[in-house]
């Protein structure tokens, strides 16, 4: 009968890589969302200790080896030392990004350190007092080593581990023995089960931007004595994208959008604690067109109270963005008018049912500026038409049916 051990997997913590598509943040957030990657790291190196694990696991992408200041690589010596000290050893495979023999040369990796590089599928053996209880088998990013297949491990090694980063294709098999593999290169977790193995990414720890919503974190794994493992997700980041998605009534007040917001705040703030919230609020209405629902004042006074309720502490929740998302119908008598919002409506409608009209705003422009950044910006692709003329559509009627009791007409015609 085998012993029990605990291990944890982690990887991607890209160090050197800061938060992206942060337009607006306080300046008291600044450094907290500077320091986030490295909170992170931290969390995981302490989780670690906590938990007196008897090794960990780093599936690549922890720095760019290259381009990294010197401040990744000694962050990243200082944690090595600390779990050195406390007994815990280190078994880190080379991503596409950090490569473990292109660490600078007059520095030395502590002893509890072994490296895989991509080149071959090395193999070292974990022990405990002289007794070996885990076999790791490890090769660092390649982008032509797409199977398990070199992965070869003997039926009798104890407790075979797969460590690895890149695209493996795992749906096309995988190579014999292995029960755990530890995968990098994927900045969101997972995991998998397949038959007596697990494939699992850890992912990043922090995540960098909103496209990388929700919980990051790291991979803790118990196996008792019999071989079974229990895999635990141990969320550690500092800072976290909660993009958020309410409905409302056209007809709410200002303080109705408030409080319907506030709970929400409140909710995740109750949910989420330790770390900072960034949000990105997206408020979808329903009844009545209103124009006055939409108005810019309106948005910008409720993104101002957001921040300064919920957005003044370090473990608060910093509002990004308030949107009112434009609704998909506006009355059907209003396309008839024989206004200027008749005209406006009806022209775009002739371009929302004929895909052969160009959108060619950028026509507009004055020569000087036709082949700058500008022209870029406004230049409708074809996958955005559809949105930028409904988008235009209810901008226009905002501002044109302003104050008119046919607001409260019901809204039918749909875009």
């Amino acid at each position: 009968m085998s012993e029990s051990f605990r291990f944890l997997h982690g990887s991607d913590f890209r160090l050197d890589q800061p938060m992206r598509s942060l337009p607006s943040v306080a300046s008291h957030l600044s450094k907290l969302i500077a320091d986030a990657p490295y909170t992170a790291a931290t969390r995981f190196f302490d989780l670690a200790i906590t938990e007196s694990v008897d090794f960990v696991l780093l599936s690549g992408n922890l720095l760019e080896s290259e381009l990294a200041s010197c401040r990744p690589a000694a962050f990243l010596l200082n944690q090595f030392e600390r779990l050195r000290a406390k007994g815990i050893m280190v078994y880190w495979c080379a991503g596409e990004l950090d490569q473990p023999d292109r660490w600078p040369s007059g520095v030395e990796l502590p002893d509890n350190v072994v490296s895989f590089s991509a080149a071959v599928v090395e193999e070292a053996t974990h022990s405990r007092k002289d007794k070996p209880i885990a076999t790791i088998v490890g090769a660092g990013f390649d982008s032509r080593r797409t199977t398990t297949s070199d992965f070869i491990v003997e039926s009798e090694a104890p407790f075979p581990i797969a460590l690895t980063n890149g695209k493996i294709d795992f749906g096309s098999g995988l190579a014999r023995n292995i029960r755990y593999w530890a995968v990098g290169g994927n900045t969101k977790p997972a995991v998998i089960e397949r038959g007596t193995a697990i494939v699992a990414q850890a992912g990043t720890q922090q995540s960098r931007s909103q496209s990388e919503s929700g919980g990051r974190g790291c991979q803790s794994v118990r196996v008792d004595s019999s071989g079974a493992m229990k895999v635990q997700f141990h969320e550690l980041d500092a800072v976290r994208w909660l993009p958020q998605m309410l409905a409302i009534a056209e007809s709410a007040s200002i303080d109705d959008v408030q409080n319907l917001v506030g709970d929400r705040a409140l909710k995740l703030l109750g949910d989420h604690p330790d770390r900072l919230l960034l949000v990105d609020w997206h408020i979808t209405a329903s009844g009545p067109f209103d124009s006055e629902f939409r108005v810019e004042k309106r948005t910008e006074q409720t993104l101002k109270w957001l921040r300064d309720e919920f957005g003044r502490a370090a473990d608060g929740l910093w509002s990004v963005d308030f949107k009112i998302t434009p609704p998909e119908s506006l009355p059907d008598g209003w396309y008839e008018e024989d206004t200027i919002l008749g005209d406006y409506l009806r022209a775009i409608g002739r371009y929302q049912s004929d895909i052969s009209l160009n959108l060619a705003l950028h026509e507009y422009l004055p020569e000087s500026v036709e082949d700058n950044a500008v022209a870029s910006v406004i230049r409708v692709s074809a996958d955005r038409r559809s949105a930028v003329l409904a988008e235009a559509a209810v901008l226009g009627a905002g501002y044109l049916a302003a104050g008119r009791d046919g607001s409260e007409v019901s809204a039918t015609n749909q875009f």
